[in-house]
């Protein structure tokens, strides 16, 4: 993903989500659940990557974390207008518009996974470390991708993928656990804990969640993999709890 991508991604903003409000709301869950058992109610200035699920009052993150004053980024000029974050900026989440040391915390959801390879992840994961306090949080999703299901997906031919309703739009390289924790360690991180996310087999998991039966007992039920040994294999996300060096 290139920031001469911005038009795409212009595209992709407009079209209509392909999966069920009941997996969207249980997905919401999953992440507050785990920002509070991280950092509790963030406080102060929080910068957000990646507005596209902020459109949505089922998948929106923000309106269920207003402790904190939140400033939005996305490439998407589209995406920006339609989450109605404010402020925020259209910006490559590796060329970030503002000043050293301005956040206390950065929460990126699924926003590094979209670039071409490791090296794009790595930059951006140091320009996130350079505009945190240095007490400041990183909490950072991924795509798994010792997930053989996510793996599998992630491998089609981005035209294939988009026209079967995988996945529709353009997946990246990303990065599991380990490679994850080492990445961020290069990039001037502690890493202060991890954690797996949605664990619902992929495609038949989250489409079945237009079953109000499976949104409120089966998908939790799912999620208790994340405390077993399979956990690391059938989340759907990695994700990292980082603090800068």
């Amino acid at each position: 993903m290139e920031a001469a991508d911005d038009a795409y991604w212009d595209e992709i903003a407009a079209q209509a989500d392909a999966l069920p409000d009941g997996w969207r709301r249980h997905a919401r869950r999953a992440h507050l659940e785990l920002l509070d058992r991280w950092v509790g109610a963030p406080t102060g200035r929080w910068l957000k990557t990646d507005l596209f699920e902020e459109r949505q009052a089922t998948r929106s993150l923000l309106e269920r974390l207003g402790s904190a004053q939140w400033v939005g980024a996305d490439l998407a000029r589209e995406t920006v207008r339609a989450a109605g974050v404010h402020p925020a900026v259209t910006a490559d989440v590796r060329h970030l518009p503002v000043a050293d040391g301005v956040f206390d915390g950065v929460l990126s959801t699924s926003t590094l996974d979209h670039f071409d390879d490791v090296a794009s992840i790595e930059e951006a994961l140091v320009e996130l470390r350079r505009v945190l306090r240095r007490d400041g949080r990183l909490v950072l999703t991924l795509d798994n991708p010792q997930n053989p299901l996510v793996r599998l997906r992630n491998a089609l031919p981005h035209r294939v993928a988009r026209r079967t309703g995988l996945v529709p739009f353009a997946v990246g390289a990303t990065l599991g656990l380990d490679d994850g924790a080492a990445a961020l360690t290069r990039s001037g991180f502690d890493v202060l804990d991890t954690a797996t996310l949605l664990h619902a087999p992929h495609v038949v998991g989250t489409r079945l969640a237009r079953l109000p039966v499976w949104e409120r007992r089966v998908l939790p039920q799912l999620d208790r993999a994340a405390t077993t040994r399979i956990g690391r294999y059938s989340g759907h996300f990695v994700a990292f709890l980082c603090r800068p060096t």
